[in-house]
């Protein structure tokens, strides 16, 4: 199987951390070519990622010339606007963590940090940009289309396949290549609660999703029994998506992510206690 090349830029006045995080991103040379520029200011940090895509971005808050924030505002508007941005400083104040998660920063880490710190988020981008084969099941076309955009704005790679009725995926799912399916709860003749039990009792290996209009307890408890894996409520976005997979994938929480249960029952009762 074919890897794309991984770019990655790492901008910090320290030389130390520039060392560390180079350290870090060479454990994967081995099973990918990744090419690293490395500079100590902002101003050179932007002028790469205007220049050329850079796939994961590893940004001090605090350097001379343009700092970590400004960059990662400017960075929307570069050939970089899909970057899996890593903030790093030994603080992060709530002004700079606010303008890293309005502008789609990943993750912050705190320093001193070691180059497994560093490797490990290197390999999560290698699993978050390996390709899930999912499956969407919804009578609506409309909305089977819309599914399909959020899918494609997630940070996640996915072939993505489509089902109008119960019937058709298990048709789909017969030969076994698809693993997640997000399934629309209403539909006619089977709805989505019963295509989830006729899943589980042929595997074990699929992860349901279901999505829904509604979110009431007794519908989320009823899914849950069934084995579904979590419930997305109508319209959802791509972080919901990307929260999905984190869990899926048994990823950790990226500093910036979404935090929400795959049970919307599960937080209303959180905070009722």
């Amino acid at each position: 199987m074919l890897h794309k090349m991984i770019r990655v830029l790492v901008a910090d006045d320290s030389s130390v951390s520039r060392e560390v995080i180079n350290e870090g991103v060479n454990v994967h040379k081995s099973a990918r070519y990744i090419e690293v520029d490395s500079v100590s200011n902002g101003r050179e940090a932007l002028d790469i990622v205007t220049r050329k895509q850079i796939d994961i971005a590893f940004l001090d808050i605090n350097m001379p010339g343009m700092n970590g924030p400004e960059i990662v505002a400017a960075m929307r508007q570069t050939k970089s606007s899909d970057c899996l941005t890593v903030a790093i400083s030994s603080e992060l104040d709530d002004r700079a963590a606010a303008i890293l998660k309005h502008f789609n920063a990943y993750h912050f880490l705190k320093k001193p940090f070691s180059k497994t710190d560093i490797a490990e988020i290197v390999a999560t981008y290698m699993t978050m940009t390996a390709v899930y084969p999912v499956l969407i099941v919804d009578d609506s076309a409309t909305m089977r289309k819309l599914t399909r955009k959020v899918l494609d704005a997630s940070r996640f790679d996915f072939e993505i396949f489509e089902a109008d009725s119960a019937d058709a995926a298990l048709r789909a799912l017969a030969g076994g290549k698809i693993k997640i399916v997000l399934t629309d709860f209403n539909m006619p003749g089977r709805d989505g609660i019963e295509l989830a039990g006729e899943i589980g009792s042929l595997s074990n290996k699929v992860a349901v999703y279901m999505m829904s209009t509604d979110d009431t307890t007794y519908l989320e408890r009823s899914a849950a029994f069934v084995g579904i894996s979590g419930f997305l409520k109508k319209p959802f976005a791509a972080s919901d998506i990307d929260t999905v997979m984190h869990k899926y994938l048994e990823l950790d929480t990226p500093k910036f992510g979404k935090v929400r249960e795959l049970f919307s029952f599960l937080d209303r009762e959180k905070k009722a206690s």
